[in-house]
């Protein structure tokens, strides 16, 4: 099972806590970055929204840099979980 956001800062939170994009799919303007779902998984989600997130802010900056480019890579290929190509 997997956990699907559009929220960049919440996926470059995940990210940058040292949990692995699983994948990530383009839909006209919307991207939408898929984490596999685990119970760190549900409590970083959870320390986020409830704004008791703590995170190294140049690992949290490292990450969005990385998922912007991924979001605006015009040539970038990558299978999602349920291998379907994405562009």
């Amino acid at each position: 099972m997997y956990y699907e956001t559009y929220d960049l800062n919440l996926a470059g939170y995940i990210c940058a806590t040292g949990v692995r994009l699983a994948s990530h799919m383009t839909d006209g303007t919307r991207t939408t970055f898929c984490f596999e779902q685990t119970g760190k998984l549900k409590q970083l989600v959870e320390d986020y929204y409830n704004m008791n997130a703590v995170i190294n802010p140049l690992h949290y900056g490292s990450a969005l840099k990385i998922l912007k480019n991924i979001i605006y890579q015009k040539n970038y290929n990558y299978y999602d979980h349920q291998q379907r190509r994405v562009n």
